[in-house]
């Protein structure tokens, strides 16, 4: 556990692009579910909105952790098997599902919010911070779905399983620096290929 706390990566966060838009992923959506929690009046199809939301905050917390505490750059032995986790490709997946249901979930909200311009001032500002909210997480998602399309090796998104998130950019692992970290665990670079994102 001790090992864990050292390598951990508290920075990450501040890191553009992808730190910052994966903490996005996880503030705007928890946000978003608080507000809801507000709501004098639930418009139909805002129950698609909270799915989109809980699956997202649920998914992004995992891969924050994973991120976080460097996780994904160690693979593990479990019963004599090797096992790593391809939290690039899970990442990618998350968002591209988010990026869709978050843009219909715009959608809903904006209706919504201009739908409630005929009620309570209360109804009016939840819906606009709701619309607002929406609004970052379809960029965020999709911002982060654009960046790891470029990030994959020869446009194969299956080439991501073998690419490393370090919040400013991302990085091509070989596999005998993935047999590495079985026996070692450091944050010492380990890249063959490297892609700064602006």
């Amino acid at each position: 556990m001790e090992a864990v706390r050292t390598n951990a990566d508290f920075r990450f966060f501040m890191q553009w692009p992808f730190g910052v838009l994966m903490g996005f992923q996880t503030l705007f959506s928890l946000i978003s579910l608080i507000v809801f929690y507000f709501a004098p009046f639930l418009y139909e199809g805002t129950s698609f909105v909270i799915f989109i939301l809980t699956l997202l905050l649920v998914c992004s917390i995992v891969h924050n952790i994973i991120h976080v505490f460097g996780f994904h750059r160690r693979v593990f032995l479990i019963a004599g098997r090797a096992l790593y986790i391809p939290a690039t490709l899970l990442v990618f997946l998350t968002s591209a599902v988010c990026c869709i249901g978050m843009g219909v979930s715009t959608l809903i909200v904006l209706i919504g919010f201009v739908d409630s311009l005929r009620f309570s001032f209360r109804l009016i500002i939840v819906y606009a911070i709701l619309t607002a909210t929406c609004a970052i997480l379809t960029f965020a998602c999709t911002k982060i779905v654009m960046l790891l399309f470029r990030a994959a090796p020869n446009g194969q998104i299956k080439g991501l399983v073998q690419v490393v998130i370090e919040g400013d950019r991302t990085s091509k692992i070989t596999g005998a620096h993935a047999t590495s970290t079985t026996t070692t665990t450091t944050t010492t670079t380990t890249t063959t290929t490297t892609t700064n994102f602006v």
